[in-house]
């Protein structure tokens, strides 16, 4: 008797674990179904194609953040084309108002259809910073020879060619034309090392970043960075000239109220430097 007194009580103990844990199952169950029918989306409410009727809060929050990473759209700035000097236009951008579209969501009536919220992003550049650039401010030309140094003189014009600059903005020349990158086109040339010459990829950029130099100089805005060559150059007065390297770069600010646009250009042997406001 005692044995089997023993197997009921334990075959009871089992049966009510598991009456209790179905109960407590149906207890979760009815109390998240109660949850999402007094605070979750109202029934038969839509955003575009997505039924999100008893959705909490925070699913509907993270459902709208995944649409906007999959829809937004950044801006661009308008931009002057290095090569034919055309203006292409800016293109704005978008992205949901997280917070609005949320809110338009949670105070829902029954059986609506919304779209997101969205916000438009303004590019920081338009075309009429361009129209409104007319002033010449400064301008210097130096003369060059050909080969592979008129070759890396031309290409990083190209580079530093209808640059604009904002109010307060800083021009480094070694990141716009990464002179020293053969990936970029740039060729072996004579360069000045040490009070030696010896040949390295960009050689006779320095020559361009001397004429911006002095354009820059005679445009009257703020020189921040600039090294002279450990002997002198040929093509521009003693003390006027500003090398670059992979460790020493030419920089400037522009210290006006307005854009400026730099213009450079290579014509037979000569490459001549302009800025612009």
């Amino acid at each position: 008797m005692k044995k089997i007194t023993v197997l009921s009580i334990k075959g009871t103990t089992f049966s009510l674990v598991v009456i209790l844990f179905m109960t407590g199952c149906m207890a979760f169950s009815v109390n998240d179904n109660y949850k999402r029918m007094k605070y979750g989306v109202p029934p038969g409410v839509y955003l575009g194609e997505m039924p999100l009727a008893k959705m909490l809060e925070h699913e509907v929050e993270t459902y709208i953040y995944s649409l906007d990473k999959e829809f937004s759209k950044q801006p661009r700035n308008a931009y002057s084309d290095p090569v034919t000097g055309q203006i292409l236009p800016e293109i704005y951008g978008e992205k949901i108002d997280i917070h609005a579209t949320l809110n338009t969501i949670m105070r829902s009536e029954s059986y609506i259809t919304h779209n997101p919220v969205y916000v438009t992003l303004d590019p920081e550049i338009t075309v009429d910073v361009y129209r409104n650039i007319r002033t010449k401010k400064g301008f210097y030309m130096t003369g060059f020879g050909g080969g592979n140094r008129g070759t890396n003189i031309s290409l990083a014009a190209y580079y530093i060619n209808n640059y604009l600059l904002a109010p307060g903005e800083t021009f480094s020349f070694n990141k716009t034309t990464m002179h020293s990158d053969p990936k970029k086109g740039y060729k072996p040339a004579p360069i000045i090392v040490g009070g030696s010459v010896v040949p390295g990829y960009g050689g006779g950029v320095c020559q361009v970043s001397t004429t911006l130099y002095n354009a820059v100089r005679k445009s009257g805005l703020e020189v921040v960075e600039r090294f002279p060559h450990s002997q002198p150059v040929g093509y521009v007065p003693t003390g006027m000239d500003a090398t670059v390297s992979d460790h020493l770069d030419f920089k400037f600010r522009n210290n006006s109220d307005r854009f400026i646009m730099i213009k450079a250009s290579t014509w037979g042997y000569r490459m001549v430097i302009e800025i612009w406001e």
